[in-house]
Formats: C-alpha cells, sequence, structure tokens
C-alpha cells in the first residue's frame, strides 16, 4: 500500500531559548490523522511531562507505524533511544535535550482513535453532564486533541487544539453553541469548523475570522448549519490565536448532529428552538428567527401571551411565579409544547 507522510504541527513558543526543548513537527507515515498534532507545556528541566495528543479514525492500524518527532535543529530526542512502532496506548518518557546547554523536556504523546456514533448523536455540555478529560478508548462519537482540562464545555487555550465527532450514517444539520471568551472582532484570530467524508480532505463549514465574527460569552447565540450528507467527520480547529489582545479562550458547547430528514426526527430549527425564563423572570427564545408564533398559558388554559415573530427577549413582569405553557408556531408549521417555571 502507498505510503503517505503528513506533517503535524504544534503551537511555537515565542520565546527562542525555550523552542529548541519542545517538539514543533510529527511525522506519521502512512497514517493520516484527523487534526494537527497539539501538546500541553511540558515543564522545563523536570521530569514533568508535555501532553502531546492526536486523533486517528477508528480503522487505523496504529501497531505498526513509523514516526519522526523533530524539535529545531539546537535539540535532539534522547529518550527513547528508538522511538517505538506501537501506539495503541500512550508513549511515555519522550525527552528532548537543547544541544547547547543541556536543558530538557519531556512528553507523553497518545494518539487516539474516535469510535463513530450513529445517528442523531447529541454531545451535552455543563456540570454533571461533560468532563473534558473524560475521554477513553471506549468513548463512543468524538475526541479531542488538548482541549483545557477539567472543564464541563469544551474550551480552547491555544493554537492548535481541536475538537473531533464522528458518525456512521447520513447527516442532516449541525447544532452547536461557539464562544469568544474575549473581544474577538480587530484580533485577526481564525476558528474553522470543517466536515469530511473520509476524514482526510476536509471541506469549510464555518470558519470565525476578521470578517465573521465569533460571538462574544453572553448571550449565548446557537449556530444550526445545513450539512452534506457524505460527511462523517465534523471538526473545531483553533487555528490562529494571536498574541496580545487575541490570546484567549474559546469554548464550545451542546453539540447535535441530526440525521436525515426523510428519517422524520425534528430538523435543526425544531431541535434548536426553545423559550425559558431568564434570571429576572424575562421570556428569552433561541432561535427566534425560526418562530412565528409563541403563546403562553397558564395550567387551566387562559391564554397569556400571544406574540408573532417574536424577539430573543419578551419582557413579562406581570407573570407570578408559578407553572405555565408554551406553544411554539415554527415558520415551517410545525409547533412546539413545552412546560415553563418562573421562580
Amino acid at each position: 500500500m502507498r505510503k503517505s507522510t503528513l506533517l503535524l504541527f504544534l503551537s511555537v513558543f515565542s520565546a527562542a531559548n525555550l523552542s529548541a526543548q519542545r517538539i514543533s513537527q510529527m511525522t506519521v507515515e502512512g497514517l493520516p490523522s484527523l487534526v494537527p498534532f497539539a501538546a500541553f507545556n511540558p515543564t522545563n528541566n523536570t521530569t514533568t511531562a508535555g501532553d502531546g495528543q492526536i486523533i486517528f479514525p477508528a480503522t487505523a492500524d496504529l501497531s505498526n507505524v513509523n514516526v519522526t518527532l523533530n524539535c529545531g535543529t539546537d535539540a535532539t530526542i534522547t529518550e527513547p533511544a528508538t522511538l517505538p512502532t506501537n501506539w495503541t496506548s500512550t508513549v511515555n518518557g519522550i525527552k528532548v535535550v537543547k544541544t547547547a546547554d543541556g536543558t530538557y523536556a519531556y512528553y507523553n504523546i497518545t494518539a487516539k482513535k474516535i469510535i463513530p456514533a450513529s445517528l442523531p448523536f447529541t454531545l451535552t455540555t455543563g456540570s454533571g453532564n461533560f468532563k473534558s478529560n473524560s475521554w477513553t478508548s471506549d468513548t463512543v462519537g468524538w475526541a479531542a486533541a488538548c482541549i483545557d482540562k477539567a472543564q464541563s464545555l469544551i474550551r480552547f487555550g491555544s493554537a492548535k487544539r481541536s475538537f473531533v465527532v464522528a458518525f456512521s450514517n447520513a447527516p442532516d444539520s449541525l447544532i452547536y453553541t461557539m464562544k469568544s471568551l474575549g473581544t474577538w472582532s480587530g484580533s485577526n484570530n481564525v476558528f474553522d469548523i470543517d466536515g469530511s467524508a473520509d476524514g482526510i480532505t476536509w471541506t469549510s463549514i464555518c470558519q470565525y475570522n476578521s470578517t465573521n465574527i465569533m460571538p462574544a460569552s453572553s448571550p449565548s447565540v446557537i449556530a444550526k448549519l445545513k450539512l452534506d450528507q457524505g460527511y462523517r467527520y465534523i471538526r473545531w480547529i483553533y487555528t490562529t490565536r494571536n498574541s496580545g489582545a487575541g490570546a484567549f479562550n474559546v469554548s464550545l458547547e451542546n453539540i447535535t448532529v441530526t440525521k436525515a430528514q426523510a428519517t422524520g426526527i425534528q430538523n435543526a430549527e425544531e431541535q434548536s428552538a426553545c423559550v425559558f425564563f431568564d434570571a429576572g423572570n424575562n421570556l428569552q427564545l433561541t432561535n427566534a428567527v425560526s418562530i412565528k408564533n409563541i403563546r403562553i398559558y397558564n395550567l387551566i388554559g387562559n391564554l397569556l401571551l400571544d406574540c408573532k415573530n417574536p424577539k430573543a427577549s419578551i419582557e413579562m413582569p406581570q407573570l407570578s411565579a408559578g407553572v405555565y405553557v408554551s406553544k411554539i408556531v415554527l415558520d415551517n408549521g410545525k409547533t412546539i409544547s413545552a412546560k415553563l417555571i418562573r421562580k
């Protein structure tokens, strides 16, 4: 079988005296990866290792591969003497030594294989639902390369860090919430969302850049995107994270990939349209642009609100604490009913 070589890049440290101790590039012969190589920083001159991660499709054979690690012209890999060819589990204790002065750093590198999920696939973030460091080799549907640890959301704290979902049947729509934890406008940061049928050839679904501004942390904005039915992988990558004012984190929350509408499940607009009371007890609507009409009833059926083409926020100071019923009519004619609790 013809071999190909894929170069996987890490973000480069700005301090020249440190960059020589950092793995800047990883070459894997014959194995296409789903994302660039990324790593958490090692601690210099200790055995506290940096955590390097990369993601491959479930069909990849990691048991017999040739790997080359590049770390600059002024450094060498001294441990192990020969890199292993079995990367089915974490490879520990990779030591990088700066030639000039003997300073060093260690890495542990994990090659992750992602197991496709059946559709519809939903990943709900938040406390009690998701832990960023909970991935194991048995996890279905997602894998990440160096998202921030110990988080209940998917947070990208540096360039080249990424998150991938994989699925086994034809998709229809992609729904997610993305937030910049800083001012995106003027930062010249770039964040990409791509789709692929095979994990090798990728097509841009959405790019947040200088003209397509990523939403700020508040209010939350739900992205709703149509998908090519040939896709089997979706990835999110913090492509460019500039220094200075642009060096802020990005968070990703509540991912849903729906299957083809012909199966009869709700489409993207139906799944993402909802209403709730905020802390000030005003009504908040997600995906308000797809809502034709909203009505609010009390539990004995009295109509309290009838609003056509509503905005995302509706003041409701006249309602007392209690349970209410909402009925949302979408532009496509579908109706969604749900209970509301006002505190």
